[in-house]
């Protein structure tokens, strides 16, 4: 004999989203699904509660079309308590949503980075990296300086097509611009600063002096850098302290470097 499902005792109130017992109804809010408390609550109040008890009930299955309207609707609501959820449910539904729109507002004037670490090259050989990629989509001009090679700089020019390519693929495959959040970037103060300025004999005869050596990030020890300046005058410059180069920093490095290589082939 199969079980009855356990049903929640009492009414049900389309306001609060609560079951109460049948007497915290009247006869017209019985009907109309709306307890004797929320009865008594204002047009707006009612409508942002109706609202409240949906959101919080959203699904996170693949949404329709009516459900997403109806969403971004809620995103613009006079309510801010509405408007907030509506904006945290989207993000849960649609996570990619905001970077998908940043890419589409981004396009690279000038970029600028630098690797100073070791790293893998694709026989799993390491390798000192100490190196300058300048990108220039004005001139089409990308630039090379290895500082440990006797060519020194070297660049190549290239055509519209590819260079749009290119930085089309920096932002929106490498997501560029969210390396700030999608890796550790500050310098451990254990293991960076306590360790280099205190084990190097470096001595400091005033407690002001140690803090502020302590506070003070020390030259030319990033792993890796970037600056970028795009079209709409943003500016972003990140640095990394980590003794590594991240998935998407590597990729990137690897992909400037292929063109230099072809280059080589050619001659």
């Amino acid at each position: 004999m199969s079980k009855k499902k356990n049903r929640p005792h009492g009414h049900y109130c389309k306001i609060c989203g609560e079951y109460k017992a049948n007497e915290k109804f009247s006869g017209k809010g019985h009907a109309a699904n709306i307890c004797k408390a929320c009865s008594s609550l204002s047009a707006a109040e009612k409508a942002a509660a109706m609202d409240m008890n949906r959101l919080m009930s959203f699904p996170t299955r693949r949404l329709s079309e009516s459900e997403k309207k109806w969403l971004k609707a809620k995103m613009k609501d006079n309510c801010p308590e509405v408007a907030d959820t509506a904006k945290e449910v989207y993000n849960v539904c649609f996570p990619h949503a905001e970077r998908n729109a940043m890419k589409k507002q981004l396009i690279i004037n000038k970029l600028s980075f630098k690797v100073h670490t070791e790293v893998y090259d694709r026989y799993g050989d390491m390798e000192i990296a100490d190196c300058l990629f300048t990108i220039d989509r004005k001139s089409r001009i990308l630039t090379m300086t290895d500082f440990h090679a006797d060519s020194g700089e070297q660049s190549i020019t290239l055509d519209g097509g590819k260079m749009a390519k290119l930085l089309r693929y920096i932002v929106h495959t490498l997501e560029i611009f969210k390396w700030e959040q999608d890796y550790c970037l500050n310098p451990d103060e254990d293991d960076l600063f306590t360790d280099n300025f205190f084990e190097e004999d470096i001595y400091v005869d005033s407690l002001e002096g140690k803090e502020k050596a302590l506070t003070t990030e020390p030259e030319d020890r990033s792993s890796w850098w970037v600056q970028v300046e795009y079209s709409n005058h943003i500016v972003q410059n990140t640095s990394s302290y980590e003794d590594y180069l991240p998935e998407r920093p590597e990729e990137l490095y690897f992909t400037l470097l292929e063109y230099f290589e072809a280059e080589e082939e050619d001659i």
